[in-house]
């Protein structure tokens, strides 16, 4: 099994520092901010747990909600009085913390919930993070490569990370643009400094990156946009919608068990998605903190992007999951399409 990070790292320390190593173990988690950390909180919250939750996530910024809930004492207020966040150093490795028990939540791409489950280790989504991959595509600020232009990739290499959304965007589109996946070459890039470290070197013509690697490279001058599905515009003229992009996700016995835990988990994410679209700058200033030699200006890029993707409240809608289940079913990601009630927690 891959193995967790084994110090306690804050999620963000990670992202701005593009020589940080990938691999380890669990960091030992941060406890939830107090209640009077948090806006709005007027009184002591009726306990619903004092169980030790954990949850995990890999080093991109698409996970800021979940940072803030905890570090602004949103699950304390839902009731439960122990929740952390574990950076894990990449999301599948995030995947098999959450199979074998090391986590209680991860923050994951949809259709890892539909594999393990078909794999035999049923796995639920809980809440939406976001409704639309954020993933978008850079190549190196010298290339000749032509923004949109997927042909001139025939031949190329695409740094990605594998199994989500930054892997799955640019082989969609790709097919859709008549270019076998054959003729293209992918190389994993798995966190945001080895994707600026494979833009800076050359060894890569493209990366598919997660916030903030491609902002970052783009404001250090090492890098300029391709494709940016982060962009309404670009979102309604391709992408199906409704959709379900990204999610918490639980193994079901575990949710099945709990699930006045999972509701108050549900009750935390909302609440940080609705801050966070509100007054952005709460997500702004916990990356800021938690990385001061990044230029703030970075930070502030990435969210505003990252705002055109994040969940309005978390819902997860069936047509949501019909469309996403489409779209991975026609491109070969997943067989086959599970009952909705199969990949999302109902309570029931």
């Amino acid at each position: 099994m891959r193995r967790l990070l084994t110090r306690s790292l804050s999620v963000l320390m990670l992202i701005g520092l593009v020589i940080t190593a990938c691999g380890g173990r669990a960091a030992t988690p941060s406890p939830s901010a107090s209640p009077a950390a948090s806006q709005g909180a007027s009184q002591t919250p009726s306990i619903v747990s004092d169980q030790k939750l954990t949850i995990g996530a890999s080093a991109s910024l698409t996970w800021l909600p979940i940072r803030v809930a905890v570090d602004r004492g949103f699950f304390k207020d839902a009731g439960l009085t122990n929740v952390s966040f574990t950076l894990i150093d990449s999301a599948p490795n995030a995947a098999t913390a959450l199979a074998a028990g090391e986590i209680n939540f991860a923050g994951l791409a949809f259709e890892r919930a539909v594999l393990a489950t078909v794999g035999g280790k049923p796995v639920q989504c809980l809440v939406s993070i976001q409704d639309t991959p954020p993933s978008s595509i850079v190549v190196p600020a010298n290339s000749s490569i032509k923004p949109g232009d997927w042909a001139a990739l025939k031949g190329k290499t695409i740094g990605v990370v594998q199994g989500g959304w930054a892997e799955i965007v640019p082989k969609y589109f790709l097919q859709k643009n008549g270019i076998s996946l054959n003729d293209v070459k992918f190389t994993s890039t798995p966190n945001t400094a080895a994707q600026i470290a494979a833009i800076k070197s050359g060894q890569v013509d493209a990366v598919s990156g997660i916030e903030p690697s491609q902002r970052q490279a783009i404001f250090e001058g090492s890098a300029k946009m391709f494709f940016d599905l982060e962009d309404p515009a670009v979102l309604k003229q391709y992408w199906p919608a409704p959709f379900q992009a990204t999610c918490l996700q639980v193994k079901a016995d575990f949710a099945k068990a709990n699930p006045a835990i999972m509701k108050a988990v549900q009750t935390g994410i909302a609440r940080a998605l609705k801050e966070i679209r509100a007054n952005p700058a709460i997500a702004v200033d916990l990356a800021a903190k938690d990385s001061p030699q990044t230029d703030r200006q970075i930070f502030q890029q990435s969210v505003t992007a990252l705002l055109n993707t994040w969940s309005q409240d978390g819902s997860l809608s069936e047509a949501a999951i019909t469309n996403v289940s489409k779209l991975l079913t026609d491109y070969g990601i997943i067989k086959a399409t599970l009952p909705y009630a199969d990949v999302i927690f109902t309570g029931k």
